[in-house]
Formats: C-alpha cells, sequence, structure tokens
C-alpha cells in the first residue's frame, strides 16, 4: 500500500534535525503516543553530512480479533533506521521488524522543507503486510496508526523545539 503523510511542525527545520538525534526528545515522546511506548534512541550519529538514527518502537496497545490469534503482543516491536542528509534535509526510512520477519515491509522518503518559519514534514512510501485473509486490513490499521503517530510527533516536537 503506498502512503503519503505531510504535517506542518511549528519549529525550525535545524531545531527538528537536531531533536532527531537528541535522546531525550524521544523520552519526551512517552506522553505523545498512546499505543506505543517512549521510543528508545539506539544510534544517533552524523557522517558526511547525514543524519543517521535508528530508534526502536514498541506496541503497547490492545490486540483484537484475527490479528490477536497471529501475534503475540510482546514481540510487536520494530527499528526504524533513517537517514537525513543535512544538507539537502530529504533522506529515507526503513522498518525493520524485531519479530516477524518478512511479515511487513516499509520504506519511505523523508523530506523536510521550511515555510513561513514552519517545518512542512512529509514521508510517503510502501507499506505491506504478508499475512494471508488480514494483510490489506492490517496495512489499514497500521498505516491509521502511523499517521496519527506522526501528527502527535509534530506536536511533542514543535513543544521540544520550543523548550531547548
Amino acid at each position: 500500500m503506498r502512503f503519503s503523510v505531510t504535517e506542518r511542525i511549528d519549529a525550525s527545520r535545524d531545531a527538528i534535525e537536531a531533536a532527531l538525534a537528541d535522546r531525550s526528545y524521544y523520552a519526551s515522546l512517552a506522553v505523545a503516543a498512546s499505543n506505543l511506548e517512549a521510543p528508545d534512541l539506539l544510534i544517533a550519529t552524523v557522517t558526511d553530512g547525514v543524519l543517521h538514527t535508528s530508534v526502536r518502537y514498541r506496541f503497547a496497545g490492545d490486540i483484537s480479533g484475527p490479528a490477536a490469534m497471529a501475534l503475540d503482543r510482546d514481540k510487536l516491536t520494530w527499528v526504524i533506521d533513517s537517514s537525513i542528509d543535512l544538507s539537502t534535509h530529504e533522506g529515507r526510512l526503513t522498518v525493520v521488524p524485531d519479530h516477524y520477519d518478512g511479515l511487513l515491509r516499509c520504506w519511505a522518503t523523508i523530506s523536510l522543507v521550511e515555510a513561513e518559519g514552519r517545518t512542512v514534514e512529509t514521508i510517503a512510501g510502501e507499506l505491506e503486510v504478508s499475512i494471508p485473509l488480514i494483510g490489506g486490513t492490517a496495512e489499514k490499521v497500521i498505516l491509521a496508526g502511523f499517521t496519527q503517530h506522526l501528527e502527535r510527533e509534530a506536536a511533542a516536537l514543535a513543544a521540544f523545539c520550543a523548550t531547548s
């Protein structure tokens, strides 16, 4: 399933890129996330002008219906690896599940454009869930949760950048 999500963040692009490499920013997301625990920044490095991050996420919501029979909530953890070129403010991200290898694939491009004192973040990519009978439904549910998370993250980024 192809997707594109755009958020307007009330912070400068430079402040946002700095926050994405700051462990305390991810700790601040504990309040912003509803079905996720606070993410854990595993890696944040800048090499040749490219910010590389790896962030682990853990699902904390409830699973119901057919998905509950196929998935263990405690194993719903994943790492988002991203790279953002700090000169073009564009990059890529990949979602790497810790468990259930091969059942979920997600990759996307990231664009951060500064406009009128804000930053417009666009993430566009592809999400595939390979679970017979429920894959399409799972993609829609995951994408809805991802979109909701990005909305909350935009507000959290703005708040974090305002106090940093």
